[in-house]
């Protein structure tokens, strides 16, 4: 949808081609929610970097990030 960088924008962290970041995906699209996906997991890494461990520790995608709010599977 779309790549604005705007402060506390919507972002979904995980691979298109991932079951489970496709139903977050579907769903944003029937709120008409704009956001920002970041590839992660499987062939893209980053999920198993400290960063994205600080933000689910379960190291699986997706993972939510609204501003300070973060929503893991």
């Amino acid at each position: 949808m779309s790549n604005d960088n705007q402060p506390g924008q919507l972002k979904i962290w995980g691979r298109k081609n991932s079951v489970n970041v496709q139903k977050v995906l579907w769903c944003l699209s029937e709120l008409e929610l704009a956001y920002e996906r970041i590839d992660a997991g499987m062939a893209f890494g980053r999920n198993n970097e400290p960063d994205y461990l600080s933000m689910n520790p379960n190291g699986r995608v997706p993972t939510l990030v609204h501003g300070d709010f973060v929503l893991w599977e």
